[in-house]
């Protein structure tokens, strides 16, 4: 699984870490790229909770299953992809512009640690 998450961080230009986490916050595997210091876990950890309150909402909302979440913020992009009801995997991307190659990334690998869980 951290071969997976270190080839979407070396993939994504601009990608900072990319991290493997359960909704209850905590980390399966994760990986950064050199010389990057961002606390992906943390971050992600703290997302996580709020991430239930989204997935909750849409099914209230009759929207169907949650698949993806992106959090675009001023020093940096998060987009998650959700696994299962359990899991999900997120890219922190240092700028926008690879914002696509990001989502086309996770959405590649989502199957194989979907299956690895």
């Amino acid at each position: 699984m951290r071969e997976t998450l270190q080839k979407i961080v070396d993939n994504a230009p601009g990608a900072k870490a990319a991290i493997l986490m359960g909704f209850d916050g905590i980390t399966v595997e994760s990986a950064l790229a050199p010389e990057v210091d961002d606390d992906i876990e943390s971050m992600a950890m703290e997302f996580s909770f709020r991430f239930l309150e989204l997935r909750a909402a849409a099914e209230s909302l009759e929207m169907g299953a949650l698949s993806d979440i992106t959090i675009k913020a001023e020093y940096g992009t998060l987009l998650v992809r959700c696994l299962n009801d359990e899991y999900f995997v997120a890219v922190l991307l240092g700028d926008a512009r690879s914002f696509g190659k990001g989502r086309w990334l996770l959405r590649s690998a989502a199957a194989f640690l979907a299956s690895e869980l």
